[in-house]
């Protein structure tokens, strides 16, 4: 498993904070932090060990499918768009739900960049002015095709200030623990000679750093 350099990572905690400072409009969105956000929190939501999710982990996926729209809306994307059994849906026809959105972003590059959302899980109006330009104009989407649309309860979930409240002490006790954790791996690694455990070791010390960023300090 190749390495990010930590430049590249974002805390959850940062991620959190990133979402809250873009959908209260108090920071201009940059597309290559939406990107590290939405890896980070991709990556913590589908690392099935990280038992410290299990109390908020709706609202972080609520938070991944808003940043998600936010892609969608804010930037030039091109979609490809899957039916339940993952064949691609033609552009240009009506779309057959449930389906999966999957995003490719004008300016990103790297197969980490491509990020997939279901459908009915985008702001209801993004997701009704999607299908009506999926069927008219195609696969490829400018920010201009979403003018005029309100946020929506998507980006602002009801009772967004305990989720607030929640997400913020997730992630301060979350780190915590993934501090505690990476040292202990650390120096299990440091005393182990199996090559393979050594290894193992190592692959989660990773997906910890992945997730909370340099937990060296």
């Amino acid at each position: 498993m190749g390495r990010i350099d930590r430049r590249q990572k974002l805390a959850l905690d940062e991620a959190y904070k990133l979402y809250r400072q873009i959908i209260k409009r108090e920071k201009q969105a940059d597309l290559y932090q939406i990107a590290h956000c939405l890896t980070t929190l991709n990556e913590a939501l589908t690392y099935n060990d990280c038992s410290q999710f299990k109390l908020t982990k709706r609202l972080w996926q609520r938070i991944f499918d808003s940043l998600c729209d936010f892609l969608i809306t804010s930037f030039p994307v091109y979609l490809v768009i899957y039916d339940e059994y993952g064949e691609v849906q033609k552009a240009l026809k009506p779309i057959t739900e449930p389906a999966r959105v999957e995003i490719h972003t004008e300016g990103l590059r790297r197969k980490t960049d491509i990020f997939t959302v279901e459908l009915d899980h985008l702001n209801p109006l993004t997701k009704a002015r999607l299908e009506k330009l999926w069927g008219t104009k195609g696969s490829r989407f400018l920010p201009q095709d979403f003018q005029n649309l309100e946020c929506g309860e998507l980006c602002a979930p009801k009772n967004f200030l305990l989720g607030d409240e929640l997400l913020s002490n997730e992630a301060e006790l979350g780190r915590e623990r993934a501090y505690q954790r990476w040292w202990e791996l650390y120096w299990q690694a440091y005393c182990t000679h199996g090559v393979m455990e050594k290894q193992a070791v190592q692959e989660e010390m990773y997906v910890l750093e992945t997730v909370w960023g340099n937990l060296y300090y």
